[in-house]
């Protein structure tokens, strides 16, 4: 029988090494994503053969008991290991965040279901030299947002996050984002950022900062799984224009290694403004999520 434990803080360093067994670019299966949201939708996991499986409570669909696609050896075995949890437990088997590939493989062990997609929490996918050189009509706007930058703060700076920036970056998006709290993803959002900036070496992900004489106004971080970099934080001061297109570019070419193909800045989760933002970069696919439930 499965155990399930709640995922913590101190889980990474035994977890992190299944997200390499990712084969769908969803921004799910990385450490920033998975730890960053572990509270909010109140994750669990289990281990078997070399094999993990998440449980959530999937928030924006009834809070729904539900489980990732597992990633590890052993898929098969584990599911039938999840099948056995729910009848014990009376659940209804569930499955969210499942790529169309993924519903594929399901169908064949559940053939009868049903399934829905999760339109706020698809992906945005970029081709990372789109993303790196910005060439063509289409990213005419973010060109002229980075010259108008570079024109008008010209002493302007991009180093790596570290200890030695970190407080300053610290007090930078506290005073940012405090005041739009509006909604409880924001609000959850504010306190993880707070965490990983807190527990930097922990999440042992790579961030980048920018500055104007000195002074913060953006920064981001990300992580480098397989050939994929995912986007987690990406923070800005709107009154620097520019600032936003310069960090986003600024963290791809100093991280993006040879081996990264896709760039994935993550959902939208259903906010407007983040829709258009993420649809201005040109993705070249919308990753849909879907929830998969056995009948």
């Amino acid at each position: 029988m499965l155990e399930f434990k709640k995922l913590e803080l101190s889980d990474i360093d035994k977890v992190k090494h299944y997200f390499g067994f990712s084969t769908n670019r969803i921004c799910d299966n990385s450490v920033g994503a998975a730890f960053m949201w572990r509270d909010f939708f109140s994750v669990e996991y289990a281990i078997y053969n070399d094999t993990i499986i998440f449980k959530s409570k999937v928030v924006y669909s009834n809070n729904i008991t539900a489980f990732s696609f597992p990633l590890g050896k052993d898929i098969v075995g584990i599911l039938e290991k999840a099948v056995a949890y729910c009848r014990l437990n009376n659940l209804r088997i569930s499955f969210h965040t499942i790529t169309s590939a993924e519903i594929d493989l399901l169908e064949t062990i559940f053939p009868d279901f049903e399934v829905f997609k999760e339109p706020d929490w698809s992906d945005y996918v970029y081709h990372v030299e789109d993303l790196r050189t910005l060439k063509g009509r289409k990213y005419n706007g973010q060109r002229n947002h980075m010259n108008f930058f570079k024109k008008n703060f010209p002493d302007y700076a991009f180093r790596e996050l570290s200890a030695d920036n970190i407080p300053q970056v610290m007090d930078f998006f506290v005073r940012l984002s405090s005041i739009n709290l509006d909604t409880p993803v924001a609000k959850e959002e504010h306190h993880k950022v707070i965490e990983v900036l807190e527990n930097y070496d922990a999440y042992g992900c790579f961030g980048g900062v920018l500055t104007v004489s000195g002074k913060v106004v953006a920064f981001a971080v990300g992580e480098n799984i397989n050939d994929v970099m995912f986007v987690h934080i990406e923070k800005g001061d709107i009154q620097y224009r520019g600032a936003y297109q310069m960090i986003n570019n600024a963290l791809i070419k100093h991280f993006a290694t040879d081996q990264i193909k896709f760039i994935n800045r993550e959902e939208d989760v259903g906010d407007p403004g983040l829709r258009n933002a993420k649809r201005a970069y040109h993705p070249c696919e919308i990753l849909d999520k879907y929830i998969f439930l056995v009948m």
